[in-house]
């Protein structure tokens, strides 16, 4: 066999090995083919390497180096062939008992790769360790075999983790089809290992681009980060210079050159170091500062603009505490680690590599004795890392159980405190406090192990560095004076290197706050307010067309189905009915709060979602049930939501709304502040308030859904004046609860199970048969329908000896709404 087929069948087997790696899962018998694949190339490699080891490439010299008789560590490359046997006894064991067992050795690859991680770093230790050994004689020239078994001894050593963490944990049986052997298996098991490989590929993509889209922020920044940026490098360079002057000094004061001239000369320079770090150092901590605060300002812009675009039915699937803490608590996290990591990313970098030059111009040995001990401090700190990610994961997720208790509690406070649920309640939130707590304790011991592993770590290597650079002063190789500053680039490497592990981790946060920040951001709202048309008159009339409808979070539930309805301009309509059967979806689909799936809901003809967003509002205007009012003047909230109004306007408003005169009692009049969501205005009040800031936009068509049901009797009279005497000359579509509103409607509307079920005056529907009857019928009789009611509208009958109400009591109480009966509104 010649030189050429050699190198042929050598470049066949490492292709067919980069196809197995390339490939997303592996049978026991690809695995046992990479671990003897590349078990023949690291075995040849290291005999080839120890053939030219010498002046020439012969063969000869692997039996010169095999005398044992006379080994010395010093200079005896054979150890190279040695450590490749351990490794390689490791891969085949690995490859062997995939191959025999493959269905349980990938969890069991799992387990044991962090110890083959370990021992690959002590391995690739190896290789820098037998560099200062051979160069322990100066006479010592390397051949060329020496730098071929140093750099594969170091590549090999990678390239294992690679096999063990990428091919052996992926080990999986596949079940051949008909019998036959196959080298893929089967299909449909190829597409799912292949569409898992997909998935976790997509969210490496995924992390990547938020990632990227977080340095977007500070791109639009550029201005400030550059300067920021700029005073940071300034700064890290000149630290950079201070160990070595501090050497200096040293050697002007000890060295066999001590002099005064020297000694002021070395201060002097460290002096204008100092001043020089001092003064970087200060703008580049308050640039940094500012563009912090700017990226802050447009993350939390961006989302809450977003948020506000959305339509209501966001809002019925997100909660508000889930919304309000992706506004303050992740934008902060986004805004804060992003800024802190990328400052400490930046300065960490410029002295490390600063750092690796001075010591490397230094002494290139003593810069290997510190090379050889990095793999050792990032295996240290990778395994309590992983360790103590898994219990900060625990925490956080015990803390928002906590979290989610205590929000509970406190929104309904007054539930609490009704019941005299304190003490409960406060042990309840003190068990999820000591979960918590026990897992802080596990924390505690992993911290523990950090520090003393690191410690002993660091006093390990200065004791190294310090007994090899004695070595090498002794030996007049290094001055004393380049020791003490190598002694100090030892210590600030060490301090980068710490501080660089934690940029990951902490751009991660970043990231991890960012997907639900970026995902509110990116969200297309499916009802978009981009209407334009806004015409100078408008009549109010409204039509529902064949309109079918569901809430978007429960879209297998139908609301309406077919509901067809006209509201003539002027007309005063009545929506009655079941609670449930859609009275309050026609009111929200008028103020376009949501789209109909199916029909059209009509004002003047036009489709209510073609009307501009600003003028609809301002020519259809709400009174609800609970009106919300703002911590404001009663001024400011008359006139919400209005470009420009004037205390005349409001005046008149809260007159017609009968609040002119309970406003005018208050010690500040219409200045006066009505609190958080009205909590200093009485219900009445503050329903007066409301339908004041509707009547103030001269509304052509007004929207009452349920204004008076949550009033006592004193005040819904009162209210129910106010809304009386502003209904003429306006298109109003209400959902009453006084029976004389609805007597007096131009029109009811009886709504059931999503479609119009009656339509008529009182007068019109009171006279047939129907549920309008039935219903006036229950309200009259205080709860009891006749025998022929429908089955479905029948609630239980009454206990023997209840007292029955007569019909002037029912009628003063609430008539048709939420309240009227339970089972219906």
């Amino acid at each position: 066999m010649n030189i050429f087929e050699i190198i042929s069948r050598i470049h066949i087997l490492f292709k067919f090995f980069v196809i197995s790696i390339m490939s997303s899962f592996y049978t026991g018998s690809q695995a046992l083919f990479c671990a003897a694949s590349f078990t023949v190339i690291d075995l040849a490699v290291n005999v080839f390497g120890l053939a030219w080891n010498g002046k020439y490439f012969t063969f000869d010299n692997i039996k010169h180096w095999f005398d044992l008789a006379n080994y010395n560590f010093l200079m005896n490359p054979v150890d190279f062939l040695a450590v490749a046997l351990f490794r390689d006894a490791i891969l085949m064991g690995g490859g062997i008992a995939a191959w025999s067992s493959p269905n349980g050795f990938s969890e069991a690859a799992k387990k044991f790769s962090n110890i083959i991680f370990a021992l690959m770093l002590i391995i690739l230790a190896f290789a820098p360790s037998k560099l200062l050994a051979f160069y322990e004689d100066p006479k010592v020239i390397l051949a060329v075999g020496d730098w071929i078994l140093m750099l594969w001894c170091m590549f090999a050593s990678l390239f294992i983790q690679v096999i063990w963490s990428n091919i052996f944990t992926r080990v999986r049986e596949i079940t051949p089809r008909g019998g036959e052997s196959s080298l893929f298996g089967e299909e449909d098991f190829i597409e799912r290992t292949r569409r898992e490989e997909a998935e976790k590929a997509a969210a490496q993509r995924e992390t990547f681009t938020l990632l990227w889209r977080l340095f977007g922020y500070m791109g639009r920044e550029w201005p400030y980060y550059s300067v920021a940026f700029s005073f940071l490098f300034l700064y890290s360079l000149s630290k950079v210079f201070i160990p070595y002057y501090t050497g200096e000094v040293v050697s002007a004061v000890f060295g066999e050159q001590a002099s005064y001239e020297k000694l002021h000369r070395t201060v002097g320079i460290m002096a204008l170091l100092s001043l020089a770090c001092a003064v970087f150092g200060g703008f580049r901590g308050g640039f940094f500062t500012y563009a912090h605060a700017t990226i802050d300002r447009q993350i939390r812009n961006d989302l809450f603009r977003a948020v506000l675009g959305q339509e209501i039915g966001f809002f019925d699937a997100n909660k508000t505490g889930e919304i309000c803490s992706r506004l303050t608590a992740d934008c902060q996290t986004m805004s804060n680690t992003l800024a802190l990591y990328m400052n400490v990313l930046t300065r960490n970098l410029t002295m490390l590599f600063g750092s690796l030059i001075f010591m490397t111009t230094l002494s290139w040995r003593l810069s290997m004795v510190t090379l050889i001990n990095i793999p050792i401090i990032f295996l240290v700190n990778k395994i309590f890392g992983v360790w103590y990610d898994k219990l900060q994961e625990e925490t956080q997720d015990s803390i928002a159980e906590a979290n989610d208790v205590a929000e509970e509690v406190l929104s309904a406070i007054r539930t609490v405190k009704s019941f005299a649920g304190e003490d409960f309640e406060a042990r309840r939130f003190f068990e999820y406090l000591t979960k918590t707590l026990e897992i802080a304790t596990k924390r505690v011991f992993v911290v523990i192990g950090l520090i003393w592993s690191n410690e002993l770590l660091q006093m390990a290597i200065l004791t190294v560095v310090l007994w090899y650079g004695g070595h090498l002063v002794i030996q007049a190789k290094v001055e004393s004076g380049l020791l003490i500053s190598f002694l100090l680039y030892q210590f600030q490497l060490g301090e980068n290197l710490r501080e660089l592990g934690e940029v990951w981790n902490g751009l991660m946060q970043a990231v991890g706050a960012s997907r639900k920040v970026f995902e509110f951001i990116d969200r297309d709202p499916i009802v978009k307010p981009n209407g334009s048309y806004k015409p100078d008159t408008l009549t109010g009339k409204i039509e529902f067309k064949n309109v079918a409808f569901s809430y978007p979070i429960r879209p297998d539930l139908p609301i309406m189905t077919d509901l067809t309805f006209t509201v003539e301009p002027g007309q005063v309509v009545a929506l009655v009915g079941p609670s449930g059967g859609g009275k309050s979806s026609c009111i929200a689909m008028l103020e376009h709060f949501y789209e109909p799936s199916a029909g059209e809901v009509l004002l003047d003809g036009v489709n209510i979602k073609e009307y501009d967003h600003k003028y609809l509002h301002t020519k259809v205007a709400l009174v609800g049930q609970e009106p919300v009012l703002y911590a404001k003047s009663v001024t400011d909230n008359i006139g919400y939501g209005l470009d420009r109004y004037d205390d005349d306007m409001v005046q008149k408003s809260a007159k017609l709304a009968n609040a002119h005169a309970f406003i005018m009692d208050t010690v500040d009049g219409y200045n006066t502040n009505v609190g958080e969501k009205g909590s200093q205005m009485s219900g009445g009040q503050k329903q007066r308030i409301a339908i004041a800031r509707a009547l103030v936009r001269d509304p052509v068509v007004l929207l009452l859904d349920e204004a008076t049901s949550a009033l006592d009797t004193e005040s819904e009279a009162i209210v129910q004046e106010a809304i009386s005497k502003n209904l003429k000359g306006r298109t109003v579509v209400l959902i009453a609860h006084r029976l004389s509103t609805v007597e007096n409607a131009d029109k009811i509307v009886v709504i059931n199970k999503g479609k119009v079920e009656q339509m008529g005056t009182h007068k019109e529907l009171i006279a047939q048969e129907g549920l309008y009857k039935q219903l006036v019928q229950r309200q009259m009789l205080g709860g009891e329908l006749e025998d022929d009611v429908h089955e479905e509208l029948v609630s239980p009958p009454p206990r023997a000896g209840r007292r029955m109400r007569s019909p002037s009591q029912s009628i003063n109480q609430s008539f048709l709404g939420t309240s009227f009966a339970s089972s219906y509104l």
